[in-house]
């Protein structure tokens, strides 16, 4: 009961802290976000006409609503009764947006465009820190974001995608009001597009922030926090031995890998067989894990699809793809006598195993060219688009689910520049460097 009621504290405080931020950038009058749109253009209308009882806070609870009702005409019989807390939400988030008006009634309204600029620039971290906090104690996801789900369940679209549709479907039924109103944008405007698209990038950093003190008051755990304590706990086995290996691309660090591995009598796990293991864990299907680590390298894209996902309490697969993730290399290091680990995040997930030994492999950028256009028979301007594409990808990927700077030396046992020394010696350095760290164990 005392969990339930600080998740219930922490879910209504985000509700307060989205909608103060909605009513700032409802004052910047360059539109809000896109799913208070249509009860920001309803509210001016009605402003128009002298309706000015009704409160912006009422306009959004009818609208929110109105999007529950969308959710039972498109689930029908697998609309479950705990969706109607969403009823709940709407009038929650209505009345602290009423709330917000009285408590901003203070600040003027904007002068010129700069000024507006101003307050919208302000709204944005704030509806972000809302968004993450209130998502963090998983009460219920907001009307729109449970039409969002709805779609993604009806026609198998994923998630980011059906956000996309209804984010333009609802403001363009708003730019449709307006226009017909009052003959011209109001209450809906250029801030609106630029809502949709920065909400997502800004609330990242944010939730990395306040994630793990928000989720511990909350009494919860994260899948990954499950993940990592249901796995065997490590211990020190002179017999044992894992390494982890992290390359940029065409520093040969695959390469090295394989013939390491061979030289050790140790089994490798490379990226197709790990991500295998990863789908069966998960039960995620395969088409979402190959789209995921498509996305990764436009960070744009990647960062709304997560975003989508994080707003939907209940759907989460990217923490639970990375908790699988856990769970396979934590098994991995727990069964095999020794092993060679390809990535996926490997030098983290394993950072306080005693066995394990973690490398990344990097190289001089005219040698990693020079081996990319012998190696994938290329030119050397798409060796470098290719270079450039996958160390991005590969870097955001580790930071997104570790917090950590990819390739950084403080967090390897071992880092070897492959310009430095012939493929043999290679090899006898990284051995040579091994048996010393076992010794030092």
């Amino acid at each position: 009961m005392t969990n339930l009621l600080k998740r219930l504290l922490v879910f209504c405080l985000g509700q307060f802290v989205l909608a103060c931020g909605v009513v700032l950038a409802i004052k910047a009058n360059l539109g809000a976000s896109p799913t208070t749109a249509i009860p920001n253009v309803i509210y001016n209308i009605l402003q128009d006409q002298g309706n000015t009882a009704i409160a912006l806070g009422t306009c959004t609870t009818a609208i929110y609503c109105v999007y529950i009702l969308v959710q039972l005409i498109l689930l029908r019989r697998d609309f479950k009764v705990r969706m109607l807390l969403e009823i709940a939400v709407s009038f929650i988030f209505g009345y602290f947006v009423t709330l917000g008006q009285h408590l901003l009634a203070f600040v003027p309204a904007p002068q010129n465009y700069f000024i507006q600029i101003v307050y919208l620039v302000i709204s944005i971290p704030i509806m972000s820190a809302g968004i993450a906090i209130y998502v963090i104690p998983q009460i219920s996801p907001a009307p729109a974001e449970g039409v969002t789900a709805a779609l993604s369940q009806k026609i198998g679209w994923p998630v980011p995608r059906c956000l996309l549709v209804f984010d333009i479907c609802i403001v363009s039924i708003g730019v449709i009001l307006s226009l017909v109103y009052f003959h011209g944008l109001v209450g809906i405007r250029e801030g609106t597009i630029i809502c949709a698209f920065t909400l997502g990038p800004v609330m990242k950093p944010i939730m990395n922030a306040i994630e793990k003190p928000l989720t511990s008051f909350c009494g919860l755990k994260t899948k990954t926090e499950a993940a990592m304590e249901n796995a065997p706990a490590p211990v020190v086995d002179p017999g044992k031995l894992i390494i982890t290996i992290d390359w940029e691309f065409s520093s040969c660090g695959d390469l090295l890998a394989r013939s390491l591995a061979e030289k050790l009598g140790a089994k490798i796990y490379s990226n197709d067989e790990l991500v295998e293991m990863e789908i069966k864990e998960s039960g995620l299907p395969e088409r979402f894990v190959t789209i995921h680590e498509r996305l990764m390298r436009h960070s744009a894209i990647y960062d709304y699809a997560t975003y989508a996902y994080r707003i939907q309490q209940s759907l989460d697969p990217l923490e639970q793809l990375y908790a699988a993730q856990v769970s396979v290399l934590r098994q991995i290091a727990a069964t095999e006598k020794a092993a060679v680990i390809l990535g996926h995040c490997g030098n983290y997930i394993l950072r306080d195993d005693p066995n394990c030994f973690k490398l990344f492999v990097h190289a001089d950028t005219d040698d990693r060219v020079r081996w990319a256009v012998n190696r994938n028979q290329t030119d050397a301007g798409a060796a470098k688009q290719a270079m450039t594409a996958t160390d991005h990808s590969r870097a955001k990927y580790h930071h997104d689910f570790t917090g950590e700077m990819w390739g950084q030396a403080k967090n390897y046992d071992l880092t070897l520049s492959t310009s430095s020394f012939s493929k043999p010696k290679d090899l006898e350095l990284i051995c040579d460097a091994i048996e010393y760290w076992k010794s030092c164990r």
